[in-house]
């Protein structure tokens, strides 16, 4: 029987039928109602700002039968819409006969009743449904006391969790205060501002210039990760105007959010601090929270929860065999903890393939990292890279001024595969993964440099 995973969170739903080599898919939680229809995931959110009264993004987080403000005979309340993303991505992961659904943790028993009930009304049925902080931490091969933090649309939510031989979730709290949405909202009105202030041109006055700015910013943060400056550009109706943007200064725009959430995060005593993907890569999480005296933390891969139910089909038939229906399965808080994090290839529905589905095995779902990140800047692993002893990385072939800093290993790709190879002993490395075959988020030490791999969605 075939099986998909769908690890429903807002900010970008994650999707993937496990017998396929296609990457996972990515939806964001948008719906746009029109009369012949509703369009749901990106291209929705490609039109969210150019018709705003047929716009909804509020759907996942308040699932429930209440009208919508506007209807049609496609929509009438927000499970409809949420039924109609269920559809679409039934169909873009080539019609599985079953899902396993990994839910937020702040996920409440009315809404997983709506869910199942949607998706009794669906040509496929529920085989699980797991906690997706209680998944990604179960592969982690972290011990003790773990916090894991994840944003959503509309709310931040954070997951205690207790690592042993098994994996349990203690309690979750959220933060609607710390939303992703009114995140970006923030630096679009932060980057408008600058092109008000030196051309007297503000994009937020029409549709077409908001829509324009939105479907940019998401490529603006992920430079503004790793650069100290960016330039940013918006064509109007004028010319084309650009504006750099500092990375301090963009930052600075959401510093009340992100020194709140690190004050949630004194609130709670662990070992180990669990950073989603979404919340790591936006720009100043991670400074703040070191700023503010917060260490152990472990930025999770895109597909942590994915390849963990992946991985964890066993327990998961488990607990569904004890139960008479998609009705009454039960939310799985507790998984085993795993030894190695699988791997799995994460990309937008926009990219998706139409060829055949193939068949294919967890383990050979590579997800390959693809830059190397230092500091806050990316150095791309396509042309191999050699690490210097204070461990700088130099692209392959380019040669060091500097005597005292000789190479000590390299950075190549073999067959797909990311292998690191030290050449000079004399100098310490380590490698928290295995050297012939590094994922991203491997971290790499040489001294007191940290070095991580990370992958860059193209």
């Amino acid at each position: 029987m075939r099986t998909a995973i769908i690890e429903l969170n807002d900010s970008g739903i994650l999707c993937h039928a496990a017998d396929r080599e296609e990457p996972a898919i990515i939806s964001p939680g948008y719906a746009l109602l029109h009369n012949q229809g509703v369009i749901t995931g990106q291209q929705a959110l490609e039109q969210a700002w150019l018709q705003p009264q047929q716009s909804f993004n509020q759907y996942w987080y308040q699932l429930s039968l209440s009208p919508l403000s506007s209807s049609n005979q496609h929509a009438r309340h927000h499970a409809d819409l949420a039924y109609a993303q269920l559809q679409q991505l039934y169909a873009d992961t080539g019609q599985p006969q079953q899902m396993i659904f990994a839910m937020p943790s702040n996920t409440s028993a009315e809404h997983l009743g709506i869910l199942l009930g949607l998706v009794k009304a669906s040509p496929f049925h529920a085989a699980g449904l797991v906690d997706a902080a209680v998944a990604a931490a179960s592969q982690s091969g972290l011990k003790g006391a773990l916090l894991h933090a994840d944003i959503q649309l509309h709310t931040t939510v954070l997951s205690e969790l207790n690592s042993g031989e098994r994996v349990r979730r203690q309690s979750a709290s959220q933060y609607p205060d710390i939303p992703l949405k009114a995140i970006h909202d923030t630096w679009a009105q932060f980057i408008a501002d600058r092109f008000i202030r030196e051309y007297r041109y503000d994009p937020l006055h029409t549709a077409a210039g908001e829509q324009q700015l939105h479907d940019r910013l998401p490529a603006w943060i992920a430079q503004l990760n790793t650069e100290t400056d960016i330039e940013t550009e918006l064509s109007a109706p004028q010319g084309d105007f650009r504006v750099r943007i500092q990375r301090s200064e963009f930052i600075a725009a959401n510093q009340r959010r992100w020194q709140r959430l690190a004050e949630a995060l004194n609130s709670t005593r662990y070992d180990n601090l669990l950073l989603s993907h979404r919340l790591a890569s936006l720009p100043g999480v991670i400074d703040t929270l070191k700023a503010a005296g917060h260490d152990n933390i472990v930025t999770l891969a895109a597909d942590a929860s994915l390849t963990a139910c992946l991985a964890q089909g066993d327990a998961i038939a488990a607990a569904a065999d004890t139960t008479q229906g998609d009705t009454q399965l039960s939310f799985i808080t507790a998984l085993p903890a795993l030894s190695r994090p699988g791997k799995l290839s994460v990309r937008s529905t926009t990219a998706l393939s139409t060829g055949s589905p193939q068949q294919s095995s967890a383990t050979h779902l590579l997800r390959s990292a693809t830059h190397l990140l230092q500091g806050h800047r990316a150095y791309p692993l396509a042309g191999g890279l050699v690490l210097l002893s204070d461990g700088t990385p130099l692209i392959s072939g380019k040669t060091t001024n500097n005597p005292a800093l000789q190479p000590v290993a390299e950075i190549s790709l073999d067959n797909g595969r990311i292998v690191l190879k030290q050449n000079n002993q004399s100098v310490a490395i380590t490698c928290d993964d295995d050297w012939n075959d590094l994922p991203s988020g491997t971290n790499i030490t040489i001294g007191s440099q940290t070095l991580t791999l990370i992958e860059i969605a193209s």
